[in-house]
């Protein structure tokens, strides 16, 4: 589903044709922080079932897991582990929240998640640019790859306008996250 999600962005950003100005492996980890993101005022409640066998007594939990929400009661969780005082067989069935997919994010929100990397991978690129000494100065007009290109007014700083656009972009999702949060812990 990233395939579908870095096609979706491309139309979005307007990326869309080569030379490309963001990679696929910058547009994907700017997906994984995303996904963190919402994940931490979002999650999603799934099910596990551990199998207990003789003399274990750590146990994984899954690579997903944020905390339990149900079944865990009587047992020690150190870290990301489950661990036993004493034995016994049988399994161990509970729910947690746990981070999301992409496929798990509402397509109403989807559009949310396509500003956010573009405001984000932009902000990285002016910094990157800036600390090679390209973005210095006054500038009129930057062209970010094909179909992208910006104007700016005289007199402006092109770093400072190209950050605050990059923050304009992210910002609706950060409304999303602070909107009717599920769960909370401390």
């Amino acid at each position: 589903m990233m395939k579908n999600f870095i096609k979706e962005f491309r139309q979005y950003s307007k990326d869309n044709e080569k030379p490309y100005f963001f990679t696929e492996k910058e547009i994907q980890n700017s997906v994984c922080n995303a996904l963190k993101l919402y994940s931490r005022k979002k999650p999603i409640i799934r099910q596990c079932d551990v199998d207990i066998v003789e003399k274990q007594k750590i146990y994984a939990l899954p690579e997903d897991y944020q905390t339990w929400y149900k079944g865990l009661e009587k047992y020690d969780i150190v870290e990301n582990c489950i661990v036993l005082k004493n034995g016994f067989y049988g399994t161990i069935s509970f729910l947690y929240y746990a981070d999301r997919k992409i496929t798990e994010i509402p397509e109403s929100e989807l559009y949310l998640f396509y500003s956010f990397c573009y405001g984000d991978l932009l902000e990285k690129k002016v910094l990157e640019m800036t600390e090679q000494n390209i973005a210095n100065g006054d500038l009129k007009t930057m062209k970010l790859g094909r179909g992208l290109e910006l104007t700016f007014e005289n007199g402006k700083n092109g770093r400072e306008m190209l950050i605050d656009l990059a923050k304009n972009k992210k910002q609706p999702f950060f409304h999303l996250l602070n909107k009717n949060a599920i769960g909370g812990w401390c």
